[in-house]
């Protein structure tokens, strides 16, 4: 059984899952995500688990879910800023990371 096998029988997803154009994602980006995550945005679409845990999405609604909007690159920013002050600073390059998701205290 897969994980995301394990997760649907959780948690029942929404609706029928997305065919979102993922090479088309990618090069905007300018990186490659991970399958596992195509595979769970793909299966759930946007939105989020009980109403705090939101996944960002190539389709998300709005700027604040939206895997392509402007928020991934926004906490890139501000963890390079912790890291850079070691105020906060996470056992990676920030320049490394993309945030795929957040909850909805900002975790």
């Amino acid at each position: 059984m897969t994980d995301l096998t394990a997760l649907t029988q959780l948690c029942t997803p929404p609706g029928q899952a997305l065919g979102t154009r993922w090479g088309t994602v990618e090069a905007g980006l300018g990186m490659p995500l991970p399958r596992d995550y195509k595979q769970l945005a793909d299966r759930y679409g946007p939105g989020s688990f009980n109403d705090y845990l939101s996944l960002f999405h190539p389709h998300g609604v709005t700027e604040f879910v939206s895997l392509t909007g402007p928020v991934p690159g926004r906490l890139r920013t501000q963890l390079r800023k912790d890291h850079d002050q070691r105020t906060h600073p996470v056992p990676h390059d920030p320049d490394t990371l993309f945030a795929c998701g957040a909850t909805d205290n900002g975790e």
